[in-house]
């Protein structure tokens, strides 16, 4: 390959990115396989694509395959069982029980999953809003005992 006029230490005509690169002895060199442009794919439904993925289908990758698309491992069924009975415990609290059991089971499966699974958060959430309705009815019992206890206490006023 020819020098392109670009001394050594110089910026290139173009951005790098653009079919130049630094070589060995310090000067910028034009491959002369490179394209000006990305090139542009059809995006899905009509969208135009731009060339990389995330918008339309991914670019061709330079080493001869099409990348695959990386899905997010998959949330823990427990860990949403958790939540959701949580939510629910206001129900004479055997939803919020349910809840802090099935979130304590989910927190452990995620954790020995190797980042197979997720919903670390969602079985901590379960927990902790069980626990809040168990606490809330706790001290729903413990007032209307004393409250019962004061109002059929004989000998006391108002």
């Amino acid at each position: 390959m020819a020098d392109t006029g670009s001394p050594a230490g110089a910026p290139p005509p173009n951005s790098p990115g653009e079919g130049w690169y630094l070589a060995s002895d310090g000067n910028w060199y034009q491959n002369p396989q490179a394209t000006t442009a990305p090139p542009t794919y059809p995006g899905p439904q009509g969208y135009p694509g731009v060339g990389y993925p995330g918008v339309g289908y991914p670019a061709p990758s330079p080493y001869g395959y099409t990348p695959m698309y990386q899905y997010a491992p998959p949330t823990n069924g427990l860990a949403i069982a958790s939540l959701v009975c949580s939510c629910f415990g206001f129900f004479y609290g055997i939803p919020a029980i349910l809840g802090i059991v099935f979130g304590f089971v989910a927190r452990s499966q995620v954790k020995k999953s190797n980042g197979t699974q997720t919903g670390l958060g969602l079985a901590v959430a379960g927990i902790a809003i069980g626990a809040a309705w168990i606490l809330i009815g706790a001290a729903l019992v413990i007032f209307f005992i004393v409250a019962l206890h004061n109002i059929t206490t004989p000998g006391r006023s108002g």
